[in-house]
């Protein structure tokens, strides 16, 4: 079983936070009332049995951006019947479209009640995610912060062992070429 979800709008904006410094005067924080690098979302899979959590970044949420994730998610468990829990975010979860990708690729949705994310466990894995990468930091590009993610992502499957899983890897993969229709 693998859990999925959305975490963002994530923006490249100063984030604060708790650090071991040493105290003196704080340091002003930046103005930013224009966002020139955009937004990202990430798109993140958390496997439950194995607690190993992966995911890619994309800069805008369309089923086109969530096809490429999903594809990508096949490729990384290619034999074994999928059942994925997800919210039942309107317009994109449950689209026609979305709907008949994920019964081609195999996989089972299996949606959240309305107002009960919470029972989806990718959500505490954000809430780690966030408290270990995104406090107290003010990143310059959105791709300092891939690099800062990822990277305690390779330093928690190292800890537990998981670094043969195959969402491990679910970034590296080449993105397969999506047509529009």
């Amino acid at each position: 079983m693998v859990c999925f979800d959305e975490w963002g709008p994530l923006e490249l904006k100063p984030l604060g936070g708790r650090a071991w410094a040493v105290q003196r005067r704080p340091h002003r924080m930046r103005a930013t009332y224009r966002r020139l690098h955009g937004v990202e979302h990430c798109l993140g899979f958390y496997d439950v049995h194995a607690r190993c959590l992966g995911g890619v970044f994309r800069r805008r949420k369309r089923i086109l951006d969530l096809t490429e994730a999903f594809h990508r998610l096949r490729r990384c468990y290619p034999r074994r019947r999928l059942f994925v829990v997800m919210d039942n975010l309107h317009n994109i979860h449950d689209h026609p479209r979305f709907l008949r990708v994920l019964r081609r690729l195999r996989i089972q949705p299996i949606f959240t009640p309305t107002d009960a994310s919470w029972l989806n466990l990718i959500e505490a894995q954000f809430g780690v995610l966030r408290r270990f990468t995104l406090a107290d930091t003010d990143d310059a590009t959105h791709g300092e912060r891939h690099r800062r993610i990822y990277r305690f992502l390779r330093y928690r499957h190292r800890q537990r062992g998981l670094t043969g899983h195959p969402l491990t890897r679910l970034h590296l993969f080449r993105p397969i070429k999506l047509e529009e229709h």
